[in-house]
């Protein structure tokens, strides 16, 4: 199929295109809208975490989890992004009564597709305690995309819920993500 219609694949994020710009990054529009957790706009960014267990049960995947679901659902293949990201940088932090821990990873060379995004993603947030968001904004020529996650747990995190499988995907890969050594930082 791809060798057939190269500038209907590009056009569909499916492959790379050569002729968009380097210096205009384009967001997948057939991706925005379902998974708009992924994708939200820098403005809703400083003022919140979009992505969390109460927008993943908003998507529309919860309506309709066995279309999404299937191992070979093409927004598994989709590229985020023209030109493709290259470079997702991940930081993982997690803040208690004691201080603050933060980690960090770097995957180079991909080009970023919506499976591997939300497959790295997934376990990252799995449980309401956490929540994530997508730089979009400021992304240079480079390809960089960065990932945050955090988590606030305190007296009562016993009580917290957990993400319902049916969010899982069935083409899901395990993708091990080179984090480096967790540094913590104390309450004064």
């Amino acid at each position: 199929m791809a060798c057939c219609y190269p500038s209907l694949q590009r056009a569909l994020f499916f492959e790379p295109d050569p002729l968009s710009s380097l210096s205009q990054l384009v967001r997948n529009p057939l991706l925005i809208e379902t998974f708009s957790p992924f994708f939200a706009p820098w403005e809703s960014i400083s003022l919140r975490w979009p992505g969390s267990l109460d927008t993943f049960e908003a998507m529309p995947w919860s309506k309709a989890p066995d279309a999404f679901k299937r191992k070979a659902a093409s927004w598994r293949r989709m590229l985020v992004s023209q030109p493709p990201v290259q470079t997702l940088i991940i930081t993982q932090q997690t803040s208690g009564m004691t201080g603050t821990s933060e980690r960090r990873a770097v995957l180079n060379d991909l080009p970023l597709r919506m499976g591997i995004l939300y497959d790295l993603t997934l376990p990252l947030i799995d449980d309401d305690v956490v929540c994530f968001r997508i730089h979009w904004r400021g992304i240079k020529v480079e390809g960089n995309l960065l990932l945050e996650v955090s988590a606030g747990y305190g007296c009562m995190d016993d009580l917290s819920r957990k993400l319902d499988e049916q969010f899982r995907s069935d083409g899901e890969q395990f993708i091990e993500v080179p984090f480096g050594k967790w540094e913590t930082r104390v309450w004064d």
